[in-house]
């Protein structure tokens, strides 16, 4: 999500959540005078101009943007689990070393399932540098990457928080 597409989102909900309040007035007084101006819009803070002289709900860009990327997070797995994923890891590599480089989409998935892994839990992209996978493994993700050269990477760990074993892309 970009920065523009952050500030629309935390627009959005500013607005969502403001509507509403400071009326000023008791409740069901329609048309009660305000004794302040409710925001209508969000905005970032400036270094140069303090918050209480702007007419919008101030929010700071870069703590929304990284909540934002907190569905990246990997989630914790139990120790049995850990020990488990790892004792796949280095299987994986091998089989994905062994391909013949540049390794397409469906070989990092004909290899990840050669040592076990069912061919549905692989996800997969290829955004022409490569190909990114994660596999749902026993409880876990066995996760890496199948470089042009044939380098790989492959890790073990948890789930990550928006569901899955990889980000999808876009986000």
């Amino acid at each position: 999500m970009t920065r523009r597409h952050l500030g629309i989102a935390a627009l959005l909900a500013t607005t969502i959540l403001l509507t509403g309040c400071g009326s000023g007035g008791s409740p069901g007084a329609a048309g009660s005078p305000s004794a302040s101006a409710t925001p209508t819009a969000a905005c970032p803070s400036l270094e140069d101009v303090p918050d209480s002289e702007r007419d919008c709900a101030v929010y700071d860009p870069d703590t929304a943007m990284a909540e934002n990327e907190r569905y990246r997070e990997e989630l914790p797995v139990d120790p049995e689990t850990q020990v488990e994923l790892d004792a796949l890891v280095e299987p994986a590599r091998r089989a994905l070393e062994a391909l013949t480089p540049p390794a397409t989409v469906e070989d990092v998935v004909a290899a990840l399932a050669d040592i076990g892994l069912d061919e549905s839990s692989i996800q997969t992209m290829d955004n022409g540098t490569g190909v990114l996978f994660g596999a749902f493994a026993g409880g876990g993700c066995l996760t890496g990457f199948v470089a042009p050269d044939g380098a790989v990477t492959v890790e073990a760990g948890g789930l990550i928080a928006d569901g899955g074993c990889l980000a999808a892309s876009g986000h």
